[in-house]
């Protein structure tokens, strides 16, 4: 299972603005179980902005259009919002990255 983690940084007075174009995109963009799940959207204030933190569980097969997918519908907030940025970084549950290296990952975790 591959997941994503997706983290937002944005300066807090664009909260609005940031809040509006996501619900923009939301309908633009609905969620598709299909491509992925989304298992925590954590939101936080801090000193460089506000920091969102998205955990998305990508099914099987689906990793390169689920990918693309969250890429296009963030990339609009980047056109739009001034100090608007965006990572997204990949990671392999443990009981599929354990084999690569021709172990087992422990039942037990």
């Amino acid at each position: 299972m591959v997941f994503t983690i997706m983290t937002v940084l944005f300066p807090i007075g664009k909260s609005s603005e940031v809040a509006k174009r996501w619900i923009e995109s939301l309908q633009k963009y609905p969620p598709d179980g299909s491509l992925s799940k989304t298992l925590v959207l954590g939101v936080k204030p801090t000193k460089d902005g506000i920091k969102v933190v998205l955990v998305g569980e990508v099914a099987k097969g689906k990793y390169e259009e689920a990918l693309l997918r969250g890429v296009r519908s963030t990339h609009e907030f980047m056109s739009d919002v001034e100090g608007f940025r965006y990572e997204i970084e990949t990671f392999m549950d443990i009981t599929e990255a354990m084999p690569i290296v021709g172990m087992e990952a422990p039942k037990e975790r």
